[in-house]
């Protein structure tokens, strides 16, 4: 089987930070199994005005097998083809930001050339996954016997994207109405994307977890040397997702304990709320190659999440990784963690939170990763693909 993937999250990025989202771990995921024979992941359109803010290569990693002054093809890994498009258009990238994917993705030149790419590639008869909302034109343009739409996440709620919140409704609408599986990573989703677009077949495909995770770096980060124990580790961004309030009194409640935050600051003004006590750590953002380092020298992870009206359907790739690494695990209610509850402890308020922190619990149950990697995940959606 060969398959056609458009990832939310730009190639770019993944090779600067490391493969580390839902979306690119079920493009590696993908490339392990036997029955597929290859794999065209159509890239975000950029800009070189992106490329020069963000800090980004022009070319990807790995052998470039085609190229014109738009388009090219870069051979990233064995089954991987990696297709890009360079886009002329940069006032229009930065007048209209978000907005300018929507029209990007449902460009006819890009639609000729992913046939184009096809014809070089070898490729036929692919099944195509859809993993970016803003690239729902493609998913609709684009001649398929087998699309799938993968609605991780309900981006209708994201505060970010707010200012097009009517632009991503009419995208999930128009999806709703001609492709007919799509997958989503929450109950919470599910029964959204169900209720108020009337999508029948919308299955639960969760996140997951590298089954080799926790024993990919082991020895302690030199900026962790000096933070003494017991150590209460976050591994995320820094966003609106988390309860300020809920941290704040955590970190004053329990002064014995220190608190390690690792990730990227996407939001300033929850980072300047944190209050910056000494037992208070901020490492930045790490590669997710060394990440791992991280998470193994927590003592703790948690997930300090708002909950109500603040959710938008998530399920924490961390929840997995602090689990495989035989980590407690103390997170609030909601977010997609009750359905690991199991393994995991949920806090009602931040007393109950504190109360856990103060108890040294020991890990709940026992994990088996194996039931909840990305490949067995892979293997399921292939099954939908193959129904």
């Amino acid at each position: 089987m060969n398959l056609i993937i458009i990832p939310f999250h730009d190639w770019r990025k993944s090779e600067k930070e490391g493969f580390r989202t839902r979306d690119v771990h079920f493009i590696k995921s993908f490339e392990t199994l036997e029955t597929i024979e290859k794999i065209l992941v159509v890239n975000r359109p950029y800009t070189r005005l992106e490329l020069k803010f963000k800090k980004h290569k022009p070319d990807l990693q790995g052998e470039v097998v085609f190229r014109n002054s738009k388009f090219s093809i870069t051979k990233v890994s064995e089954k991987i083809y990696v297709l890009d498009y360079e886009s002329l258009d940069m006032p229009g990238q930065f007048i209209y930001r978000h907005k300018w994917f929507f029209k990007k993705y449902g460009e006819k030149k890009l639609m000729h050339f992913v046939s184009k790419a096809q014809e070089i590639l070898g490729i036929t008869n692919p099944a195509v996954l859809c993993q970016n909302i803003f690239a729902y034109k493609f998913l609709l343009n684009i001649e398929a016997e087998k699309k799938i739409f993968d609605a991780w996440d309900n981006f209708s709620k994201f505060p970010a994207y707010s200012h097009i919140k009517p632009e991503i409704e009419s995208a999930y609408t128009q999806l709703s109405e001609k492709v007919q599986t799509w997958l989503t990573n929450s109950k919470e989703n599910q029964l959204y994307f169900k209720e108020h677009l009337g999508v029948h077949d919308v299955y639960l495909i969760k996140n997951g977890v590298n089954e080799n995770f926790a024993e990919a770096c082991s020895e302690i980060p030199e900026d962790m040397e000096q933070i003494p124990g017991p150590i209460i580790g976050f591994g995320g961004k820094i966003s609106y997702l988390l309860d300020t309030e809920l941290i704040n009194y955590l970190v004053e409640d329990n002064p014995a304990l220190h608190f390690v935050f690792v990730g990227q600051v996407l939001d300033a003004s929850v980072f300047d709320r944190i209050y910056k006590k000494c037992n208070v750590h901020f490492l930045g953002d790490k590669t997710y190659d060394i990440y791992p380092c991280y998470v193994n020298h927590f003592d703790v992870g948690i997930i300090p999440y708002r909950i109500n009206e603040n959710q938008h359907g998530g399920d924490s790739i961390k929840a997995y990784e602090y689990l495989q690494a035989g980590k407690t695990v103390i997170g609030t209610c909601g977010n997609g963690l009750t359905e690991l509850s199991d393994y995991l402890y949920l806090a009602e308020n931040k007393f109950e939170f504190s109360e856990y922190l103060k108890s040294d619990l020991a890990a709940k149950r026992h994990f088996y990763a194996a039931d909840f990697s990305w490949e067995s995940k892979a293997k399921r959606i292939l099954s939908l693909m193959n129904a």
